[in-house]
């Protein structure tokens, strides 16, 4: 029995395997690179070819079999997306035509921490001192902090800025604009448990792109089987 015959006797567990390792890769380097974030919509394509070469063609089987694998990958992804960004070290950075910028928030994530932020740059201008960090959650939390009302210490042509904080239990950005064109934005911290950060994932996933991968997918599957009932008429 060569390969395809024997993927194709045993579809209904290559398939949605396949079909899982392949949707699990690519959010996983869409992680490392941004742009390699547009493969996310090669999915439905990938689950319908698959589901062509090995012999799943009724109406029924695949779109049900879709829903399913669409689910898996659901759960699994936010896993991942979570995992990874639960654990980072909480620091960024940005060049703006010389000037640096750079964050670190630490804790990065945990639940009730006392939160450092930490702002670096080498801008000298005027302007320093009317800069000031902007930290908000939606909905439950946002404060402004004024250069003025940060520790800031100053050596060799760079100025650290710390800001220690308390905050409501939510998921946080913060920004730090010196002017107009010279800003940072930086997520975190995190201040939630690590199941509950996972359940935002989950939901936000499946609001940004599993719904639209499964509605692509719908459209694909539904437009074949008139296309072939059609076909069947004409014979």
């Amino acid at each position: 029995m060569n390969a395809r015959k024997f993927l194709t006797v045993h579809n209904r567990i290559f398939i949605p395997l396949i079909a899982i390792l392949y949707s699990l890769m690519v959010f996983t380097v869409s992680i490392v690179n941004a742009y390699l974030f547009l493969l996310i919509f090669s999915i439905p394509v990938v689950i319908f070819l698959l589901m062509h070469f090995l012999g799943m063609y009724k109406f029924k089987p695949r779109l049900f079999g879709g829903i399913v694998i669409l689910l898996v990958v659901l759960i699994l992804a936010a896993g991942i997306y979570s995992t990874y960004f639960y654990d980072l070290n909480g620091v960024s950075s940005k060049d703006v035509n010389g000037v640096s910028l750079e964050t670190d928030i630490t804790p990065f994530s945990g639940v009730g921490n006392n939160y450092n932020i930490t702002i670096t740059t080498n801008y000298t201008g005027a302007l320093l001192n009317s800069s000031f960090l902007y930290i908000y959650s939606s909905h439950i939390y946002n404060t402004t902090v004024k250069y003025t009302a940060l520790h800031h210490v100053r050596k060799d042509n760079v100025t650290t800025m710390y800001y220690n904080t308390k905050l409501p239990s939510g998921l946080y950005d913060i920004n730090y604009t010196i002017s107009k064109n010279i800003t940072i934005s930086s997520p975190g911290p995190v201040n939630v448990g690590r199941f509950t950060f996972y359940e935002f994932y989950v939901f936000a996933l499946a609001d940004e792109y599993i719904a639209s991968i499964g509605v692509l997918y719908v459209i694909g599957i539904a437009v074949t089987y008139f296309i072939g009932k059609k076909n069947l008429i004409k014979r």
